[in-house]
């Protein structure tokens, strides 16, 4: 998969990517997003500015990189009118500002009321307010790491597209809520499956190939003839106690395959598998992945699976790629009924210095059908997400870009409560590195 994969196809998703780590060699990296946005039901509202900034250093044996993000938020009075500008280490980002604004939440909350039941809107976009990540090369393709955000990981799986806070990101699994943090800093939990009727439009399934986030850990990374990844990392929250371990292992045989598989959670008994594959041609890459969470779990409800595909068809001489992704999640509960979605990304390098491209999706979410038992809601099913993202990126030269993009989203309840809104707004990035690049692993 070495030249077939690192050629024309992925170099067309260059944009898609994150290394094995969250920098991909010494440099700097710094993103400044604005934007405004609304419900379509009301007034247009300027959200303020975020600021990323990232940096990493190699010298000799030792890699230290580090992440910080800072926020001039906008806040409004009780009148709608604007308010302030609040500086602070902020977890927002564009991704997430449309259906999380803080002084527009009631557009958003809970309006049942049903004592256990919530047709809120849960974000699972979240990212890092920061990160730092030290790591130790003693030998060649050995690490040691510990960080928050260590970023190691085997296989394909859902994507983000980016980082959240990058400027081509997009919702994952179709924007299921969810009251699991899938952010990659988070410390260890286990996740638990939400339940039809938790928040408007429930369906999200975990997939543990990251294996190491907020650890500390140690790997073998081989990518030569053949690649060979074999990791083991403890988590952030392990204790003598309760230990826990997270594995993950890649081997690359042949240029054209690769074949992955994790566990987190080794040592209790509520653990996360995961398997994925991907196989590569000039043209495309087929990468399928399969999650099965809660394994060996004293409960029996509580096992939550998934499986899907994203295919990229790459078109180097036109600049055109095309990336349709879907995905089936289903439930040990046997009441409640599977979730899907399906998406597509369209990328066009109109010339050196002139991209666009474009995020779609639609998501289904999961129902109880002892719903259907009662009056009061034998109407409810389980909701759905339409989310399209336009994008326009301009490169004023090799190390600075502009980005305008539009990201419109309908979500309507499993209650039948239906939400719309838009947001708009513009992104600066600025990257230089100073090291030679890694080859990119897509989110």
């Amino acid at each position: 998969m070495k030249k077939l994969l690192i050629g024309a196809a992925v170099a067309a998703l260059a944009a898609f990517g994150a290394s094995a780590q969250v920098m991909p060699a010494s440099g700097v990296e710094n993103t400044l997003w604005t934007g405004l946005g609304s419900p379509f039901s009301g007034d247009a509202k300027y959200f303020g500015f975020v600021d990323t900034l990232q940096a990493r250093v190699d010298v000799g044996k030792f890699t230290v990189e580090g992440m910080l993000n800072w926020g001039a938020l906008s806040y409004w009075d009780v009148d709608d009118d604007f308010d302030r500008l609040k500086f602070e280490n902020t977890s927002t980002n564009a991704l997430n500002r449309h259906y999380n604004d803080k002084d527009n939440d009631g557009e958003y909350k809970n309006t049942l009321n049903y004592k256990n039941y919530s047709n809120a809107i849960k974000s699972q976009t979240e990212q890092d307010s920061y990160y730092v990540n030290f790591l130790w090369h003693p030998v060649n393709n050995f690490d040691f790491g510990m960080g928050t955000k260590l970023n190691w990981r085997v296989g394909p799986a859902p994507t983000y597209g980016s980082w959240v806070w990058g400027s081509d990101a997009h919702i994952r699994q179709g924007g299921f809520s969810t009251a699991y943090n899938d952010k990659p800093g988070e410390a260890y939990k286990h996740f638990t499956p939400d339940a039809p009727g938790s928040a408007d439009v429930v369906g999200f399934v975990h997939y543990a190939n990251t294996y190491a986030k907020k650890a500390i850990g140690a790997r073998y990374n081989y990518q030569g003839d053949f690649g060979l990844q074999i990791g083991a990392a403890i988590p952030d929250g392990a204790d003598t106690d309760s230990p826990v371990m997270n594995l993950g292992v890649e081997l690359r045989p042949v240029d054209w395959l690769s074949i992955a598989t994790a566990y987190e959670g080794l040592l209790q008994k509520r653990g996360d598998f995961y398997a994925g594959v991907t196989v590569g041609a000039k043209s495309f890459i087929l990468d399928a992945y399969f999650a099965c969470d809660n394994i060996a779990s004293d409960y029996d409800d509580d096992m939550a699976f998934g499986t899907g595909a994203g295919i990229t068809f790459a078109f180097p001489k036109v600049g055109i790629t095309i990336r349709p992704e879907a995905g089936l999640n289903w439930f040990e509960n046997s009441s409640w009924t599977p979730a899907w979605y399906a998406g597509g990304l369209f990328k066009f390098d109109i010339n050196e210095k002139m991209i666009l491209q474009a995020w779609t999706s639609f998501a289904v979410g999961s129902k109880d059908k002892d719903w259907d038992d009662y009056d009061a809601t034998e109407d409810w099913n389980g909701g759905h997400i339409f989310d399209i993202r336009p994008e326009f990126t301009f490169c004023l030269n090799k190390n600075n870009s502009l980005s305008a993009y539009i990201d419109i989203e309908s979500r309507k309840s499993f209650d039948g409560k239906t939400r719309d809104c838009w947001t708009t707004g513009f992104f600066w990035t600025y990257k230089m590195y100073t090291g030679k690049l890694t080859v990119a692993k897509k989110r």
